[in-house]
C-alpha cells in the first residue's frame, strides 16, 4: 500500500504545505544588475517603469538570481513600458495586463508572490553586524565609482577594487593552505 501525502517531489517543487522555505537575508540586493536597455530613437521609458526596475533591481532575493532571470525582468520592464505607453494613449490592453500580472507573480514583486514562491525574508542578525571590526570594515569597503543607469547614477564598484580584492583573497587562500 502506498504512503499518503504528497510525493517527495512535489514537497521539494514547493507544491504542498510542506514545502520549504527559502529564506534570504532582508537586506536590498546591491549586487551587479544589467541596465534596461535603449529604446529605438531618442524614446524614454515611461516613468513608472523606472521607478519598479529600480525596486525590483534591489529586492533582497535577487541575489539568488540567474542571468536568465534577470533577462526575463528586463523584458517585463520593456512589456510595461509599452503597456503604459498605450495606456497612456487610451489603449488599454487586457491581455498585456494580464501577462505583466503573471510575470511580476513569477518574480516575486509583492508580498503575496513572494509566499506563493515561498521565499521568506529574515532579519539580519545584529551580530553579524557586530562582527566586523571597524578597521577591518573599512579595509572591506570597495572603491566605488558613479554609472549611468536608466534611473541616474548609482554606486559601481571599480574594476581595480575588484582586481585588488580578488588577488588578496588568492594571496591569503595561498597562505593558509
Amino acid at each position: 500500500m502506498a504512503h499518503r501525502g504528497p510525493s517527495q517531489q512535489t514537497r521539494r517543487l514547493g507544491h504542498s504545505a510542506n514545502a520549504e522555505w527559502a529564506e534570504v537575508q532582508d537586506r536590498p540586493f546591491d549586487g551587479a544588475s544589467p541596465d534596461l536597455p535603449k529604446l529605438p530613437g531618442r524614446a524614454k521609458y515611461h516613468p513608472m517603469v523606472t521607478v519598479w526596475w529600480d525596486m525590483v533591481r534591489h529586492m533582497p532575493h535577487c541575489v539568488r538570481w540567474a542571468p536568465t532571470d534577470w533577462q526575463f525582468a528586463v523584458e517585463t520592464a520593456l512589456l510595461k513600458h509599452y503597456f503604459w505607453v498605450d495606456a497612456s494613449a487610451g489603449e488599454v490592453k487586457t491581455t498585456a495586463a494580464t501577462e505583466i500580472r503573471r510575470r511580476e507573480d513569477i518574480l516575486g514583486t509583492t508580498e503575496e508572490a513572494r509566499r506563493k514562491l515561498r521565499i521568506r525574508y529574515v532579519e539580519v542578525p545584529d551580530d553579524e553586524l557586530d562582527d566586523l571590526d571597524v578597521a577591518d570594515a573599512v579595509t572591506v569597503q570597495p572603491e566605488v565609482v558613479s554609472q549611468r543607469v536608466a534611473g541616474g547614477a548609482r554606486p559601481v564598484t571599480s574594476l581595480a577594487s575588484r582586481r585588488a580584492r580578488a588577488l588578496a583573497e588568492q594571496q591569503g587562500q595561498a597562505g593558509t593552505a
